[in-house]
């Protein structure tokens, strides 16, 4: 004689699964929090305690209080840590704030990522363009330093950077010593 026992209707399984994750999220909210003091965060990510406030009144960062004190948690850090990386790279304080402000824990962070992704792909090219500039000019400069170094070599080689050893080696010629002009400059 087999016992078979009845499966309990879908909907059961489905209340199951949420008080599972009911669970977890309660498990989540007993289980401490780690926090950070505004001196841990200013030593750890090499910023002044000034920055830190000046990001809270930006509403970037969002500082719990215990008295006067500010208490960051591990939202706040990663806040500040994408704050600074976005910084490093360029990017507005509005900017950043916009990117942050789109997360969102129900759609897993998709729509920040998408305009995270579009944003960055924008400052990408923005950089390309700027090294590009960077690299004309660096070139325009070096064309009119060999220009300019050409023209006083010329009429006025006493005025060039090299000038005292220039005028080094004119001296040795005139006093009868011979050292390669090459010699003379490197020295």
């Amino acid at each position: 004689m087999t016992i078979e026992f009845s499966r309990p209707p879908q909907s059961y399984d489905n209340r199951v699964s949420e008080l599972r994750q009911s669970d977890s999220r309660r498990f989540d909210l007993r289980r401490p929090e780690r926090s950070f003091t505004i001196r841990q965060l200013c030593v750890e990510f090499a910023v002044t305690p000034r920055a830190l406030r000046f990001y809270e009144d930006k509403g970037l960062l969002f500082p719990a209080r215990d008295g006067m004190n500010r208490v960051y948690s591990t939202r706040d850090r990663a806040r500040l840590q994408l704050i600074l990386r976005g910084k490093r790279v360029g990017f507005s304080l509005s900017e950043i704030r916009e990117i942050l402000d789109l997360y969102d824990e129900k759609d897993g962070g998709a729509v920040q990522a998408s305009r995270s992704l579009k944003k960055f792909r924008e400052r990408i090219e923005a950089l390309k363009q700027q090294r590009e500039d960077i690299d004309g000019a660096i070139q325009n400069l070096e064309e009119g330093c060999v220009r300019l170094e050409r023209q006083l070599t010329e009429s006025r080689p006493d005025l060039l950077p090299k000038a005292e050893a220039y005028d080094s080696m004119l001296r040795a010629r005139l006093d009868g010593q011979v050292d390669s002009p090459a010699a003379v400059m490197a020295k």
